[in-house]
């Protein structure tokens, strides 16, 4: 291998983390299919799908190799802790191969990265499909790598952060090119990794213009160097998913803000996907949903391209925290969301949170009914976290203005949430971001716990009511999918509802 491109662990210490680490972020394998492009030999390897990881067999695979570089990605705070390790154990075996960390929360806490972790040489901020080929480039030549937009690097007691543009970044997307499943290898013949459930398929860039200010999606300007909001043609997307199924994948996922594009774009990309044939040749297609965004003639298009359920960040029932947090929505716009979703056979998952500034204990408990009202108009809860007040949010950077206190500010800190171990009922003070005026950190983790209490004693009549009144239109718009699995899956979900954390 030329380059070397890791997904870690959660943490190599843990036995069963809180969080699944089977899926390679498609960031990651576009670098490496920009580096196969450039006529490099890459290998990417998913070290999170292995049952047991012997740090031993890790390093006498790497002693074997001689690359150019390695990439490990970091994309979430929930791999902290198994980047640092998995970085440390390579450069143990090879201290000259520089070790470049990358990602999205390597880029909001770059700085703290380098400085606090030897093995680390750098974090390569932002997007990094056109960076790193040039920083392997450069390496590989023996050039100086010190102008390389988004490289941060400390050395000799000095911190170098270059920033990132949008002249770093490919401006058309299209130009990006494809990624291939095969280039992810096992470490040896006879090692147990999984396979990734479902592919992540990449459709937009750029920042999210609603800018909630809990969220990073508003601020990817900053984090990843795209100052305007950008789109892939719908060929290009078909063409991804084709290559994918030619490879042997049948689920996908649109995680991104597809739903910002407009109903025309969607139309337009749901009718290539049909002329493609694509719903007949997969299980089904996962994306995300913003309730009140996507209309009746838009689903009805994307549930005849494949799409099988929508995840709705829904967050709140309150109105008022609605309101304060910005959504574009009110409990109306929602429950019409839900019964519109499901009449055109798409399953509307719903996604909840508490802890918000300025929440009372009577928000949570408006936001417990209505999580069932918004279920018995069709939808089906599937996630309900503490809010994380993440750095580069507005509420992490103006928290005295929210009125909500901090505790947790550094690397280290968030880090934490590689640390945990996973228990029945979620309980993890430790991780709890902040308090707001009303609510300690123990009364956030505790209404929490309400919510998905509440919501888990209803399962049963939730799935049961699903079934009786929403089965069939599902059915009819995906005859792939029996009314068992249906079923089964349901109760999958709802059965995850306890656990969920963030």
């Amino acid at each position: 291998m030329d380059v070397l491109l890791i997904h870690p662990p959660v943490n190599l210490e843990l036995k069963k983390p809180i969080q699944s680490s089977y899926y390679v972020g498609y960031g990651l394998l576009h670098i490496a299919a920009c580096l196969v492009q450039n006529g490099y030999e890459v290998v990417v390897w998913n070290l999170g799908a292995y049952s047991k990881l012997d740090p031993r067999v890790l390093k006498a695979v790497f002693q074997k190799y001689d690359p150019i570089s390695v990439g490990v990605e970091l994309n979430w705070l929930g791999f902290s802790r198994g980047a640092i390790q998995i970085a440390k154990l390579l450069k143990e075996v090879k201290e000259e191969v520089p070790i470049v960390v990358g990602g999205t929360h390597a880029s909001i806490l770059a700085t703290e990265i380098v400085q606090n972790n030897p093995a680390i040489d750098i974090v390569l901020k932002g997007e990094a499909e056109k960076t790193f080929p040039t920083l392997v480039e450069k390496i590989e030549d023996g050039k100086t790598i010190t102008d390389v937009a988004g490289l941060v690097s400390y050395e000799d007691g000095k911190l170098r952060d270059n920033p990132i543009t949008n002249r770093d970044v490919y401006k058309d997307l299209d130009d990006i090119p494809p990624y291939s499943s095969k280039i992810i290898r096992n470490l040896s013949e006879g090692a147990a990794m999984k396979g990734m459930p479902l592919a992540s398929i990449n459709t937009v860039r750029g920042p999210c213009h609603y800018n909630c200010p809990y969220c990073l999606g508003g601020m990817s300007a900053t984090i990843q160097g795209r100052q305007e909001f950008a789109q892939h043609s719908s060929n290009w997307i078909v063409n991804q998913i084709s290559l994918l199924i030619d490879e042997g994948q049948n689920e996908f996922a649109f995680q991104d803000y597809l739903f910002l594009v407009g109903q025309q774009r969607l139309i337009e990309l749901a009718q290539a996907l049909r002329r493609e044939k694509i719903p007949e040749r997969i299980l089904g297609i996962n994306m995300t949903g913003l309730p009140g965004l996507l209309k009746e003639q838009a689903l009805e298009e994307l549930s005849r391209a494949g799409i099988y359920n929508i995840d709705y960040g829904v967050e709140t029932g309150s109105h008022h925290i609605l309101q304060a947090m910005g959504r574009p929505s009110t409990q109306t716009v929602v429950l019409d969301a839900m019964k519109t979703t499901v009449k055109k056979g798409i399953i509307p998952f719903t996604w909840w949170m508490n802890g918000f500034p300025d929440e009372r204990a009577e928000d949570v408990e408006e936001t417990i009914r209505f999580i069932h009202k918004t279920a018995m108009a069709g939808s089906i809860p599937r996630w309900i976290t503490p809010l994380i007040v993440l750095p580069g949010t507005k509420l992490f950077h103006n928290a005295k203005d929210y009125g909500i206190t901090l505790r947790l500010h550094t690397f280290e800190d968030f880090a934490v949430y590689s640390n945990l171990s996973e228990n029945a009922l979620a309980w993890y003070p430790e991780a709890i971001s902040h308090t707001t005026r009303h609510m300690s950190h123990l009364d956030i983790l505790r209404l929490n716990a309400k919510m998905k209490i509440e919501t888990y004693k209803r399962r049963d009549t939730i799935v049961e009511n699903f079934m009786k009144t929403h089965a069939k239109q599902i059915l009819a718009y995906h005859p792939q999918i029996s009314a068992e699995a249906l079923e089964y899956d349901l109760k999958e979900v709802m059965g995850y509802v306890p656990k969920s954390f963030y």
